[in-house]
């Protein structure tokens, strides 16, 4: 690749298996429903976006060999991804995503076993530098251990963008956020990097600003249907969601980095009302199919919907 024309994604990428039940669920019985099995796990699923906005996504990842980690890495180079610098980890199992979805497509419940994406170690970080800092931008996805995670930090000279993943993935990140260009949590993630409750976002605005004061370049904070706090140390605006018939919302937040990775390489403007934007209407699409990443993905499908109405709010962050 040539140099800058290129993003590396370094995360999971995994096998999903999801379910969704026709009625709401009922704890501890069988409960009738659609389950499907696709190609997921954050990492991949923001180079899959990346490649389908027509971004060079360099995937960093982890498989073992068995049959479904091939098939998974053959699908990547379809997509038009390149895996060439994933670890492939002998005799081991490449990892699975499962979850249950309600009735409603929301997220229930999901177990994750992703404890390969450990072969992605400080060391190997460290003989794939040059890749790494020839670079548009780097992302990291926080199922990586939390050595290779600071390791990152510590080789990144060009601006890397971090997924906090979950509350419990977030905490190798806590504390550590100097360095990070830009931050995407969600409000239970920004709750916890910030050590505030966010019941409203007169909240919101205070955990961002807490993040930012601990030398996060930008933060998008994603509010589910009440859409997007973006701020930066100058700014912040709120972007209400475009509006969406929910299938299930897995994969929005994956899909919404990409848009903001998208965004940020394309569009000029104050680097956040554009951003929010393309990620709102990234995650509207994302969450009105059922597939974890859209497959009609697309510049033209984002700025299709970007049309739609929208509010955006500058709002008072440092007073």
């Amino acid at each position: 690749m040539e140099d800058n024309n290129y993003v590396v994604v370094i995360g999971a990428a995994n096998i999903d298996i999801g379910g969704t039940p026709y009625k709401p669920l009922i704890p501890g019985d069988s409960n009738p429903g659609v389950i499907k099995m696709s190609y997921g796990g954050v990492g991949r699923n923001i180079a899959h976006n990346l490649a389908l906005l027509g971004i060079n996504a360099e995937l960093v990842t982890a498989t073992g060999n068995d049959p479904l980690g091939m098939e998974m890495l053959k699908n990547c180079e379809k997509i038009g991804m390149d895996t060439s610098l994933s670890v492939m980890v002998p005799d081991a199992s490449s990892s699975v995503y499962l979850f249950i979805n309600d009735e409603k497509g929301e997220m229930d419940l999901a177990l994750s076993h992703v404890d390969i994406v450990n072969h992605i170690t400080p060391e190997y970080i460290k003989s794939i530098s040059d890749v790494i800092n020839s670079a548009s931008i780097v992302i990291a996805d926080c199922n990586l251990s939390q050595e290779t995670i600071l390791k990152i930090k510590e080789t990144c000279k060009v601006p890397l963008y971090v997924d906090t993943v979950s509350v419990s993935h977030a905490d190798k990140i806590k504390g550590h956020l100097d360095g990070i260009d830009t931050l995407k949590p969600n409000l239970l993630e920004a709750e916890f990097l910030s050590d505030m409750i966010i019941e409203n976002e007169y909240d919101c605005l205070e955990a961002a600003r807490a993040l930012i004061d601990q030398g996060v370049r930008r933060v998008f904070v994603s509010m589910g249907p009440h859409g997007i706090l973006a701020a930066d140390k100058d700014k912040a605006i709120m972007c209400d969601r475009y509006p969406a018939h929910v299938k299930s919302t897995t994969g929005a937040g994956d899909s919404a980095m990409a848009a903001i990775v998208w965004s940020s390489l394309n569009e000029e403007g104050d680097g956040l009302t554009a951003p929010a934007m393309a990620a709102n209407a990234a995650a509207s699409a994302t969450i009105s199919v059922d597939p974890t990443i859209h497959p009609a993905m697309s510049v033209e499908l984002i700025n299709k919907i970007k049309e739609q109405s929208i509010i955006i709010r500058e709002v008072e962050l440092f007073k």
